[in-house]
């Protein structure tokens, strides 16, 4: 019963995650993002900009957790 439970809340996260991605990646309005350094504008869709924001996090998250484990931790023995 458990597993069912366990199952069943994957299945509902993944169904709220896929309708989510695709309400934002479905917005095609374009957003206007300013560089204040260079006086730079760049215009994309608010779901590219979601898209690129969710990998940006996940590459930094990756980042963190190697730099705080290691290359050697990663590949080294399991304990």
């Amino acid at each position: 019963m458990r597993n069912l439970y366990r199952i069943f809340l994957i299945l509902v996260l993944l169904l709220i995650f896929m309708v989510a991605f695709l309400f934002v990646t479905a917005n095609t309005q374009p957003v206007t993002l300013a560089v204040p350094v260079a006086d730079w504008q760049y215009q994309v869709t608010l779901g590219a900009l979601v898209v690129v924001l969710l990998a940006l996090g996940l590459l930094a998250g990756l980042a963190t957790g190697l730099g705080l484990k290691g290359l050697r931790g990663l590949f080294g023995p399991r304990s």
